[in-house]
């Protein structure tokens, strides 16, 4: 990082660099006591609000061949890569700013703190071919403990078309910007690798009536980390050219997830009926954010052969149980899902953090199943799938 070069971010060099060696000493504590858990805290990620007056923009590298109006630049504690085109990419508050400045009081899109993370199609709106198509992805390295469960949620606006057009969704049919949050659980650098996992969200920033706003978009994933070091991406992709494509990436968040057990009772014989019970934990890292309303909620889904899919069981609901009525015989298996939200009040903006799914539960019915007419009647909730009139596996 060369911060002689750098213009916004003088203020925080040294707490840039006391972050540095923070995470140098920690990682060597961690080599030298062994694989142990890291301790819990509200934040894994650097800088994953993106504001100029703390954590600070390093001026980025702009292709030889490519002609920007504005240097690029880049956040600290995050790299860049990116296929074909390079779009601007800016402090948002920095880049709409005259004369650019961090203190300036310009209106900046954003969903907390002063700045967000801005992505812009070059020639947005003029010469004869506006808004040309990018594929953008900020990333960065965590260091995790093998084998545990994090969660990713972040916030992104997309505007295609711009947003001083009338009506203000000029957006053609079947064009779109796809807002993205990856995980590689492996730690490998590369967006386009198998590895990762991602989450996509296409909604542009107004209904299209043009008027009603949708805004900010939450995504969120949930992951299992597979080295001593996962990476986090954020992306916009914008595949189509159209005039005023430009984004925004902010409040990116990354805790050790929620979890989450299932326990499923098998029948007696000659009985169809699962008792299935849940619970979970929010994690060490959910409870430690400051003003943290989050609370548990689960989904349940079950797996039968003939159906070739997981299935719905109850969703959204809180730690408990609830019976299940098996039409089929063999091999039905259970898992649980869990997320942290906050319902009302609490820490702002409203993060949600997903867990993983367990590993499923099986439970081996061998006995003849009911007869579709047979009357049943439950002392629980119970789930029974449809198809018509006829309930299936």
């Amino acid at each position: 990082m060369n911060f002689a070069s750098c213009r916004y971010c003088a203020p925080i060099v040294v707490a840039f660099f006391l972050m540095l060696m923070g995470h140098a000493a920690f990682a060597q504590q961690e080599h030298s006591a062994g694989e142990t858990v890291p301790p819990a805290t509200p934040e894994r990620l650097f800088a994953g609000g993106f504001e100029c007056n703390t954590t600070g923009y390093r001026d980025g590298a702009v292709p030889e061949d490519e002609l920007i109006d504005t240097p690029n630049r880049i956040p600290n504690g995050w790299e860049l890569v990116y296929n074909g085109a390079m779009p601007v990419v800016d402090s948002a508050r920095i880049h709409f700013t005259r004369p650019q400045s961090c203190d300036g009081s310009a209106h900046v899109e954003r969903i907390e703190g002063i700045d967000s993370m801005l992505m812009q199609a070059l020639d947005l709106e003029w010469s004869a071919a506006p808004g040309k198509p990018f594929d953008a992805s900020l990333y960065q390295q965590v260091h995790v403990f093998s084998g545990t469960a994090y969660s990713l949620s972040g916030w992104m606006l997309t505007l295609c078309g711009g947003s001083n057009t009338k009506p203000r969704n000029d957006c053609p049919e079947g064009y779109y910007m796809a807002k993205m949050l990856g995980i590689d659980p492996t730690g490998g650098v590369d967006p386009n690798a198998d590895t990762v996992q991602w989450v996509e969200n296409r909604r542009n920033f107004v209904q299209p009536d043009g008027v009603t706003r949708i805004g900010w978009q939450n995504l969120r994933l949930g992951v299992t980390a597979q080295a001593p070091t996962i990476t986090v991406f954020a992306r916009i992709r914008s595949p189509f050219q159209w005039h005023g494509n430009h984004g925004f990436i902010d409040a990116l968040s990354l805790v050790q997830a929620p979890t989450a057990t299932l326990t499923a009772s098998t029948p007696i014989t000659g009985d169809n009926v699962i008792t299935l019970t849940w619970s979970g934990e929010l994690g060490p890292d959910i409870p430690l954010i400051p003003s943290s309303s989050h609370r548990l909620l689960f989904d349940v889904q079950y797996w039968h052969d003939a159906n070739q899919r997981w299935r719905d069981v109850i969703e959204d609901v809180e730690a408990g149980a609830t019976t299940f009525a098996a039409i089929c015989t063999g091999s039905y298996r259970f898992r649980v899902q869990p997320r942290a939200e906050q319902n009302g009040p609490g820490a702002w903006p409203n993060q949600r953090y997903p867990g993983v799914w367990s590993e499923p539960v099986e439970v081996i019915l061998p006995s003849t199943p009911i007869e579709p007419g047979e009357p049943f009647t439950p002392t629980e909730r119970i789930f029974l799938p449809l198809v018509g009139a006829q309930r299936t596996c």
